[in-house]
């Protein structure tokens, strides 16, 4: 049996993939457009399936084609592209989800993890953030994953299906190519680390929380592999560097390994608009830890940033940078 993975080639779907191949596990990624460079080393170990979420034959084929026992969804379109085009986004994040869980119902597959998003709080989401926090996104790509998490918990309760969700918060990390209201802070260091200067499209004082894309492959893993009877919250925030980070401080961290590190500000009106309700302070992941033993390894600004140089300077091909 496989487990089969949405956005399978892309910036955490890649990392997943290699986890699963390195545990023995028989492996699929189905992908609208696949970036074969970002699986290359694992290519002949995996089978990719060229596929849209928004058809729903392409993804009932899919699971029935093979003999699917786990899904792990991270096809989406992201923060800026569905601001852009809420109705490709509806198709795509709100149609395809559906799509993803009945397949999963009609073929009986075993279980499903949902990537979710902090883009699902909005609206009054003020100091720190916890698993019940009342969401109320204010944009579409918010919106399409809290429909997610609320269809997901239908599908759990009335077929019986094992839907389990993780909530992400601004990863960070290096391959990143669509754009994303929080991805200043990937392209920031990997800019930097292959010595192109970065306009930076939010202001200084824009904060984030981060998680390290290392982490985020890891907890998504072993929610996945976490016992049945562990899991009560059912939908998780993880988090990774305890305050929420300015891109100012990002951008001193990156030049205290690249000094002449050449980064400017020009910040882009949608991209703000989107940032300026946001009143949080930090991201509570208790339930995470206490339910099924998530800890971040990655917990300090600078330990990601050097990291994520390292990856960049020493494996770019990895990550599409070659």
């Amino acid at each position: 049996m496989s487990i089969l993975i949405t956005g399978g080639t892309g910036f955490i779907g890649s990392g997943i993939a290699r986890t699963l191949v390195e545990k023995g596990e028989d492996v699929v990624l189905f992908d609208i457009a696949p970036r074969i460079e970002k699986v290359a080393d694992i290519q002949n170990k995996v089978k990719i399936i060229q596929g849209d979420l928004k058809v729903w034959p392409e993804v009932l084929n899919a699971v029935r084609d093979n003999n699917v026992k786990g899904i792990f969804h991270l096809g989406a379109m992201l923060s800026v592209p569905s601001e852009n085009n809420p109705w490709a986004s509806f198709q795509t994040n709100i149609a395809g989800m559906t799509h993803v869980l009945e397949a999963a119902r009609l073929f009986g597959v075993e279980r499903v993890v949902f990537t979710s998003s902090g883009g699902t709080f909005g609206l009054g989401a003020v100091g720190v953030i916890t698993d019940e926090t009342l969401q109320r996104p204010i944009t579409m790509y918010g919106t399409g994953k809290l429909f997610g998490e609320l269809l997901g918990r239908f599908y759990r309760r009335k077929f019986n299906l094992d839907f389990r969700c993780i909530r992400y918060n601004s990863i960070m990390g290096p391959g990143v190519k669509t754009m994303a209201v929080s991805q200043f802070t990937s392209w920031m260091i990997e800019s930097a680390a292959l010595g192109k200067p970065f306009e930076c499209f939010v202001t200084e004082e824009v904060a984030l929380p981060i998680t390290y894309f290392k982490d985020a492959i890891r907890a998504t893993v072993m929610l996945y592999e976490a016992p049945p009877a562990q899991i009560k919250m059912i939908c998780y925030n993880i988090g990774g560097v305890p305050e929420l980070q300015p891109a100012r401080n990002i951008e001193l961290a990156i030049k205290k390994f690249i000094p002449d590190a050449k980064i400017t500000y020009k910040p882009d009106p949608q991209v703000m608009e989107i940032f300026r309700p946001a009143k949080r302070t930090a991201v509570d992941d208790s339930r995470a830890r206490a339910e099924w033993g998530w800890q971040p390894r990655y917990t300090d600004l600078e330990s990601v940033v050097s990291d994520f140089i390292q990856e960049v300077k020493t494996r770019p091909h990895l990550y599409g940078l070659a």
